[in-house]
């Protein structure tokens, strides 16, 4: 069964970013609430903007790949932060790429 569509999308998907976000809050809960819920919406706007890409790629329902892009999104960011604050590893990594 599935819900009316709000957006172009039906309330599974939108339940599923919700549930999503709310992953996030959760695993970030050591952080004040409003980072935790600025990181939520970034999460969610991972999600919302790559879901289409994705579950053609995947194959799978945008309802599945919304929920596990906004649940983890966060995560890809952390990394992605951690990586570029290491200025020696991003240095080594332009210096493979120019052959020097």
């Amino acid at each position: 069964m599935t819900g009316g569509n709000v957006l172009g999308k039906p309330l599974e998907f939108w339940v599923a970013l919700a549930a999503g976000a709310l992953i996030v809050i959760e695993r970030n809960r050591a952080r004040p609430f409003v980072g935790r819920v600025f990181i939520a919406a970034i999460s969610a706007g991972i999600g919302y903007s790559q879901t289409p890409e994705v579950a053609e790629w995947t194959g799978r329902s945008e309802t599945l790949v919304v929920m596990v892009l906004t649940a983890f999104g966060y995560m890809l960011l952390d990394i992605v932060a951690a990586v570029l604050a290491d200025r020696e590893f991003v240095k080594s990594i332009i210096r493979e790429r120019l052959g020097r």
